[in-house]
């Protein structure tokens, strides 16, 4: 049997070969690998409101440092309010001429699909994603761009099923890689895909 990594003398190579190092020790066994491309968020997508953030301190932290953690809340609330303020308004006009790059909410499939990946980091602000199609689901892998070098390992951030991806829109411009995926409740997620990714993407996807 061949290995997943080299297909069968006269196969054509996988698309994205050259990633799947990083990421073939998320395959349980019997999984098999059919392609990886390298994606980002479109910069259209903002941050997710603080309701879907996860609390990553802890109740027992909280309880101990209550009064920091009211400054701290407070400083995030009004980092989020400056936000909204002067970049959110940039975001805002920039969608007159490129459109919303996330529509259907937060709850959506393509609402959640972009929290797994901004959850990535404490912050939120990950746009960084490598997509793994296998033969039975869209895994959705990174590491953060805030995690320590010394700690970057690849980790399943969430999953897609194939029948949630209704359509791969490539809107490529001189001064664009946007790609639009079209989700099957309606929604659409905006990615940043490299041409050298985007034949790998379009190939993958849905037929």
């Amino acid at each position: 049997m061949s290995h997943p990594h080299h297909p069968p003398y006269g196969a054509p190579p996988l698309p994205g070969a050259q990633r799947l190092p990083e990421v073939a020790h998320l395959l349980p066994p019997g999984e098999q690998p059919r392609g990886v491309v390298d994606a980002d968020l479109c910069d259209l997508v903002r941050r997710p409101p603080r309701r879907y953030r996860n609390e990553r301190s802890g109740r027992a932290a909280e309880a101990a440092f209550g009064c920091l953690f009211v400054f701290v809340n407070l400083a995030e609330y009004l980092a989020d309010l400056l936000e909204d303020c002067t970049w959110g308004l940039i975001r805002s006009l920039r969608r007159l001429f490129r459109g919303r790059g996330l529509t259907g909410g937060w709850e959506s499939q393509a609402g959640r699909f972009a929290r797994a990946v901004r959850g990535a980091d404490n912050d939120y602000e990950n746009d960084d994603v490598l997509l793994l199609f296998t033969d039975r689901r869209i895994l959705l892998a990174g590491s953060g761009d805030n995690t320590p070098a010394d700690r970057r390992a690849v980790r399943v951030l969430g999953e897609l099923p194939y029948a949630h991806l209704r359509r791969v829109e490539p809107r490529h411009t001189w001064i664009s890689s946007r790609v639009d995926l079209h989700f099957a409740d309606g929604s659409l997620l905006a990615l940043e895909v490299y041409e050298s990714d985007l034949a790998a993407l379009v190939a993958l996807g849905p037929r």
